[in-house]
């Protein structure tokens, strides 16, 4: 059976889910979220006083405070974060509540298609949450007329895109791993609410996937994000393959 095929039946298993829903959902919300703090605060935003503010701290101009206030003062990277542990669980929940792993580790397919199967699935609903929201900042940038490069816009969607890919691996592992759908929910939550705090350490900041993506604003240069971009992506691969291995060892 090749991977594509296990592809098209992963999405049809999620047609009747909340997996659609959710994964609009919450980018979408988001977007709204941000045009509302746009709305309320945008000359207070970007008054000469913030922008004093925002140089001390590496960050340019008002398109620069405009990325600045959809990832942390809009809270961006929390929802994304969310939305990723909340795919995670969606797509692995209904194999451990219908018990239909052993079903599934019995049909003769390789078992690393079935577990990246379900990797791509999650990977796919968090690009396209990604762009809703890059397409939501670009929105806002011609609504409130702020001057600005688009290729900032687009370092911005490639840190955000390689970063996202070590919390995706981590947490499609746990949510695999766990068979108790609600622990390995909890497990990613507090992750999440962790990332700020890790994020203040220099070390644990690089090596804790969930503040990689805290940290992929293209300010100071952009070596700081770049340096989350790395270790997202470093992150992914070990992560991604600690998955595989465990499920192909798994016993039916």
């Amino acid at each position: 059976m090749s991977l594509a095929s296990i592809l098209r039946s992963e999405f049809m298993k999620y047609k009747r889910s909340a997996l659609y829903k959710v994964a609009f959902a919450i980018p979408i919300l988001s977007v709204v979220l941000f045009f509302i703090n746009l709305h309320l605060r945008f000359d207070w935003l970007t008054s000469g006083k913030k922008l004093e503010q925002a140089i001390e701290m590496g960050i340019s101009g008002k398109l620069g405070i405009l990325i600045y206030t959809n990832h942390l003062g809009t809270l961006w990277f929390f929802f994304l974060l969310t939305l990723i542990v909340l795919l995670s669980v969606i797509v692995n929940y209904a194999e451990y509540s219908e018990n239909t792993w052993k079903q599934i580790l019995s049909r003769p397919v390789d078992r690393w298609k079935i577990y990246f199967s379900k990797w791509v699935v999650i990977f796919i609903f968090t690009t396209t949450a990604i762009i809703i929201n890059t397409l939501g900042l670009i929105a806002m940038k011609n609504i409130f007329k702020v001057d600005g490069s688009y290729a900032l816009i687009v370092k911005y969607f490639v840190f955000q895109f390689a970063t996202a890919l070590g919390v995706i691996s981590i947490q499609q592992f746990i949510s695999c791993y766990i068979k108790n759908s609600l622990m390995a929910a909890g497990i990613g939550f507090v992750a999440v609410m962790s990332a700020y705090m890790m994020a203040q350490s220099e070390i644990l900041g690089n090596i804790f996937p969930y503040s990689c993506f805290l940290r992929a604003m293209p300010f100071e240069g952009g070596s700081d994000s770049q340096i989350a971009a790395i270790f997202g992506v470093v992150s992914c691969v070990i992560w991604l393959s600690v998955g595989i291995l465990e499920f192909k060892n798994r016993e039916v």
